[in-house]
């Protein structure tokens, strides 16, 4: 069901709006002052706002501003409801990203064309950027396969040798050659999305770019700044350095306690010797963070400075 928040400070219009929307199979909440009505759209995610302008204390403006400052670019439909016709205070709303204006008094007709109207136009975004995200997620398999498929078709024999031999070093076993499968793949998984993103920046830039279109890019831009699908990745890399070396992290932990979830990510790529610059793209900061990220785990780990960090975690299992 369609939930519509309500934000009036007068009660008889608050409630003859709701009567009149719930009698159209919407589902309604409301509040009464802008403040409540913040916390009501942070706990409710409605579909859409119906907000009036001048109430007391927080006005229609100073909410509409407060959730586009938590929200970044707010997703939900925003309507103002307001006595003032004077173009001035148009401009004023449609500059903060109002999407719609009412001025009282309406009629239910006007109300429900608007609400519609916007509600409409929402599922239309949102359809474009499912099918752009679909076509992303295509495009993020396919180059993930090519890589699966360049690996496999560079990959030497792998010799057979004993668990317990130390001279293993420059010889990967079955389980290590996924495990440096998967670090590939999370550099081009990220690699891929920064490109991404630095694209969909390019194209923000550029003048004459209608308005829904700009909106559907900073949505599109958003999704993928997310990283969801990086973070997946780095769990399965995580989880694959678990199965190859078992006792690892947990004696590791038992030693450093101290350690975070990114120092033992950290520590895992040194392990199967990614250099900076591959860590960099797997964790999607700059080789100088990086840097300092190991500068700051020999910290962590009460090493001297003529101890080398990579001789040290080689060292632990």
């Amino acid at each position: 069901m369609t939930k519509i928040l309500i934000i009036e400070d007068t009660v008889s219009l608050r409630e003859n709006i709701t009567d009149a929307l719930e009698l159209e199979g919407f589902e309604v909440i409301g509040a009464d002052v802008g403040k409540i009505g913040i916390q009501m759209a942070k706990e409710n995610l409605p579909d859409l706002i119906l907000c009036d302008i001048m109430m007391p204390g927080m006005d229609g403006y100073d909410v509409l501003q407060l959730l586009k400052s938590e929200d970044g670019e707010l997703q939900i439909p925003f309507i103002f409801i307001t006595a003032l016709a004077e173009r001035e205070n148009f401009r004023a709303g449609m500059e903060l990203g109002a999407d719609d204006y009412l001025i009282k008094p309406f009629t239910i007709y006007e109300l429900l064309k608007a609400i519609n109207t916007r509600l409409a136009k929402s599922k239309s975004i949102e359809k474009r950027i499912k099918l752009q995200i679909e076509e992303i997620e295509s495009e993020l398999k396919s180059k993930i396969s090519e890589l699966l498929e360049q690996i496999k078709n560079q990959k030497t024999i792998i010799e057979d040798i004993s668990a317990t031999n130390t001279e293993v070093i420059g010889k990967l076993n079955e389980n290590q050659t996924e495990l440096m499968q998967e670090a590939l793949r999370l550099i081009e998984i990220n690699t891929t999305m920064q490109n991404m993103a630095k694209q969909l920046s390019a194209e923000l830039q550029k003048k004459g770019i209608a308005e829904e279109q700009r909106q559907v890019l900073v949505d599109l831009k958003n999704k993928i700044q997310k990283k969801s699908v990086l973070l997946n990745s780095l769990t399965t890399f995580q989880l694959k350095f678990n199965q190859t070396y078992p006792n690892f992290i947990s004696n590791l932990f038992i030693q450093f306690p101290q350690l975070t979830q990114q120092d033992t990510i950290i520590i895992s790529a040194i392990f199967v010797n990614l250099d900076t610059l591959q860590l960099s793209l797997i964790l999607g900061i700059s080789p100088e963070s990086v840097r300092k990220s190991k500068y700051r785990l020999k910290q962590k780990l009460s090493l001297g400075k003529h101890i080398d960090l990579t001789e040290f975690i080689h060292k632990l299992n």
